[in-house]
């Protein structure tokens, strides 16, 4: 039997770290963590593909060609002024934070949007999402470039939201950490745009949520087909606080998503909505993860999926609730509807209960459109292509409902756009 012939291992270069961190100004605080990043990835090793959380994805997709910390700066896109929808916005791209704008209430507040090489809060940086988390986010640690702090002070309460705007380049390592004080109140919007062929992007989001704290979050990834790309996004939420976390996924050819919460103090609450539509050959691949640390937590989850084409999906849910979370609660739930015989999706829920006294429970469906809904609406004069709409809207409407008004009416017009090109 001939042998398997040998594979090269992969190799990554991290050589520019020190200059990457002297050039955007940090203190040594910063450039000690960067340092310890890279010390994880020499030599590079990366997840078994048997693990379940790479069984449908290559984890090799996601590599930069070259050294990301050498990463030549890229497109900005174009910029907007503030408006009276909006609290405050950010803009990075070409690898930096290229505008920052702050209403006036929301700076009489106290309220920081600033450059996160600056902010000085070593001491904060990598507490929800550690280098350790995974290769992708200690290559982030490593050699991020362009990030934004956001700082909403305690008992402060925004009526409108914050939007930070993240424009991909040839090679993005953004990263975005939000501090909400305790009893503060607000949203804030992450939307991910531009790019094209070969794109790379490998981004990283922290949100803290002090006691009594209300944060809704949506992520919202809309880049340009080409693209692959990377997100992890992770909130750790304190007792009495409340985090709502959405994500919407439309562009780029071959996507991974990591969100998810740890439920830190007793009565936090968590819930995580979503939505996904590709189509042509676009892959997908989210995770999301709710773990229940201290007693009488809620968390509650619902992700939908809509595929045309030869798209593909694979979803897995983890439910943890650890041996001191007595009296929490958990819900789980995602939904798959095929809209081609060629569209392919993978749904893996997964519970680790480990106390007594919880209730849990999770539901996955994958299916193709119902014919007898189809054969209703033709009845009613809708052509096939406006009858599948209709069935669309409908499966996404009650996870769109639970939305923030802001961040509802903007994926729904996302939803519209997508549904009217295909």
């Amino acid at each position: 039997m001939a042998s398997r012939p040998a594979v090269a291992a992969p190799e990554l270069a991290l050589d520019h770290v020190a200059a990457l961190s002297r050039a955007a100004g940090e203190d040594a605080a910063l450039l000690a963590i960067r340092e310890r990043a890279r010390a994880l990835l020499t030599p590079l090793t990366l997840p078994d593909r048997a693990r379940h959380l790479w069984r449908y994805t290559s984890p090799a997709t996601f590599l930069p060609d070259g050294d990301p910390s050498a990463a030549a700066p890229g497109d900005v896109g174009p910029a907007w002024r503030l408006d009276e929808s909006l609290s405050a916005a950010a803009l990075l791209g070409g690898g930096g934070l290229r505008v920052i704008e702050i209403g006036a209430d929301a700076r009489a507040a106290g309220v920081v949007i600033e450059d996160l090489h600056r902010a000085g809060v070593a001491d904060l940086l990598g507490r929800v999402v550690p280098a350790g988390h995974g290769f992708l986010e200690a290559i982030n640690t490593a050699a991020w470039r362009g990030g934004v702090l956001v700082r909403v002070p305690a008992g402060v309460t925004l009526e409108h939201p914050i939007r930070l705007r993240l424009v991909a380049g040839a090679l993005s390592l953004p990263r975005v950490l939000v501090l909400a004080g305790e009893g503060s109140s607000f949203e804030v919007i992450e939307g991910h745009v531009g790019g094209g062929a070969a794109a790379r992007v490998i981004g990283v989001t922290e949100v803290v949520a002090e006691a009594n704290a209300n944060v809704r979050y949506g992520l919202v990834q809309r880049w340009e087909a080409g693209v692959i790309g990377h997100l992890t996004a992770r909130a750790r939420v304190a007792a009495g606080a409340h985090a709502q976390l959405s994500l919407a996924s439309f562009g780029g050819a071959e996507f991974k998503a990591d969100v998810g919460a740890v439920l830190a103090g007793e009565g936090a609450a968590v819930e995580t909505f979503g939505v996904a539509m590709g189509g042509d050959a676009q892959r997908f691949d989210h995770h999301t993860e709710h773990i229940h640390e201290a007693p009488r937590t809620t968390s509650n989850l619902d992700f939908k999926v809509a595929l045309t084409g030869a798209a593909r999906s694979a979803y897995t849910g983890m439910i943890r609730i650890a041996p001191g979370a007595a009296g929490s609660e958990a819900y789980q739930e995602n939904r798959n509807l095929l809209l081609s015989g060629h569209a392919r999706a993978e749904s893996i829920p997964e519970l680790e209960i480990l106390t007594d006294d919880v209730r849990c429970s999770h539901g996955a469906t994958v299916s193709p459109i119902d014919p007898e809904q189809l054969f209703y609406l033709a009845s009613r004069g809708l052509a096939p292509m406006q009858a599948a709409r209709v069935i669309v809207y409908g499966f996404l409407d009650q996870t769109l409902g639970r939305l923030p008004q802001t961040t509802r009416e903007r994926i729904q017009a996302l939803v519209a756009a997508r549904l009217h090109t295909e």
